[in-house]
């Protein structure tokens, strides 16, 4: 399992191609579900320490080239939590796909979410299950989800 910071650094390599995909309509409510769906992925172990949170905002940072800022990434991760916890993590992920869906950008979002979540640790299959959700809620099949995480990593 990689470091927080090695993946960090990795991030930072390939964050301007990753940066030119996610560069569509609407990119702000992209970016918002995509971070959604990256803290439902980093979270599916039922684990998410002060260590990975602060790597989940450190990818945030990166990728938003600072539109972002540390606060508003706290706070969007704390509405994230919240959804999470009243709805329940395989409805929202259904409920962000088929946001992305909408917005016309699911492969752009899957793609963020998958860097994203990528930076807390290798994507295992609970956290794979997530990505697939957020895919199928946006009308994408399992194993074009599989591909986006790859382009990703």
């Amino acid at each position: 399992m990689p470091s927080s910071v090695s993946s960090i650094s990795e991030l930072e390599k390939h964050a301007e191609r990753l940066r030119g995909e996610l560069k569509v309509p609407n990119q702000n409510e992209v970016f918002r579900a995509a971070v959604e769906a990256g803290y439902l992925v980093a979270t599916a172990d039922g684990n998410f320490d002060d260590a990975e949170r602060a790597t989940l905002v450190k990818a945030i940072d990166i990728l938003s080239v600072g539109a972002i800022i540390e606060w508003e990434v706290e706070t969007l991760l704390d509405e994230c939590e919240a959804r999470a916890r009243k709805d329940g993590a395989p409805k929202r992920a259904r409920a962000i796909g088929a946001e992305l869906k909408k917005l016309g950008s699911a492969e752009a979002g899957l793609l963020l979410a998958a860097a994203v979540a990528l930076t807390t640790k290798k994507i295992d299959k609970a956290e794979a299950d997530v990505l697939k959700t957020v895919g199928a809620g946006a009308g994408i099949r399992g194993e074009q989800v599989l591909e986006i995480v790859k382009k990703a990593s």
